[in-house]
């Protein structure tokens, strides 16, 4: 009996050794590990990147087929911001861009001028949106923003344009109100940063009852303000148009029954 104890001791007394390589792979493993968290965080895609929502442009000119609310676009992916965007298909919103003053949409050859982001960038910015709290342009300024400004009367400002101040106190302060004439000559409403580094503004216009089509651009070129409009409401025209199922050639119509 005691030699049996004695055997059943020895036994669980033993040490078991690792094996000689053990420790440098757990080590090494280690290492990698933690390289490639290092590498990920600062060199990896963001999640923004990954879903497609972080700035991304392409000179692609392909049209991307979008839907939003009641609005039905075509769009050449070149002017498209975000990647997500080019899956085309409804979405609830769709940011565009393009460069003053013609409009032209992203190349690689003009990609550092769609970076910059100082005082005088070209570069304006669009998004359309679904949405069911913008109001018209003119119960808009009889609403909203003539209760806000200091000298409701107004004052004869640049370019055509009547000059409004905000209060300090609203929340609107810090910024400018542009009005003049817009398309069927309802108000076109500008409201303008006067602190850098913004600088922008920017100008909302209702494409239907639960759309809105908003732009920004920086004040410098405030003084281009009825081109900037007008061509921005033809560019979104010719999105709309391309839209449009194509007609067939009219040989091929059908004759009205008689």
């Amino acid at each position: 009996m005691a030699g049996r104890q004695q055997t059943t001791r020895s036994t669980s007394d033993e040490v078991v050794e690792r094996p000689p390589w053990l420790i440098p792979v757990l080590v090494a493993s280690g290492v990698i590990v933690f390289a490639a968290i290092f590498l990920w965080y600062y060199v990896g895609p963001t999640t923004e990147e990954i879903l497609g929502t972080a700035p991304e442009s392409t000179d692609r000119a392909e049209r991307v087929h979008i839907s939003i609310g009641d609005v039905q676009l075509a769009v050449p992916a070149s002017f498209t911001r975000f990647s997500a965007a080019r899956s085309g298909g409804p979405m609830e919103r769709v940011d565009l861009h393009a460069l003053l003053p013609e409009f032209d949409p992203f190349t690689e050859r003009k990609r550092e001028e769609f970076d910059r982001s100082d005082a005088q960038s070209p570069v304006i910015h669009m998004r359309i949106e679904e949405t069911t709290a913008v109001l018209a342009a003119q119960p808009r300024l009889e609403l909203v923003y003539l209760p806000a400004v200091s000298n409701r009367a107004g004052e004869q400002g640049p370019h055509g344009l009547r000059h409004f101040v905000f209060r300090n106190e609203t929340g609107f302060s810090g910024q400018d109100m542009y009005v003049g004439e817009g398309p069927a000559g309802a108000p076109a409403l500008l409201l303008c940063s006067r602190d850098e580094p913004l600088l922008w503004c920017r100008r909302e216009i209702l494409l239907s009852e639960n759309v809105v089509l908003r732009y920004r651009y920086k004040r410098a070129y405030l003084s281009d303000w009825k081109s900037i409009d007008n061509q921005a409401l033809a560019l979104i025209a010719l999105f709309r148009d391309s839209a449009k199922p194509a007609e067939p050639p009219e040989e091929l119509r059908l004759a009205p029954a008689e």
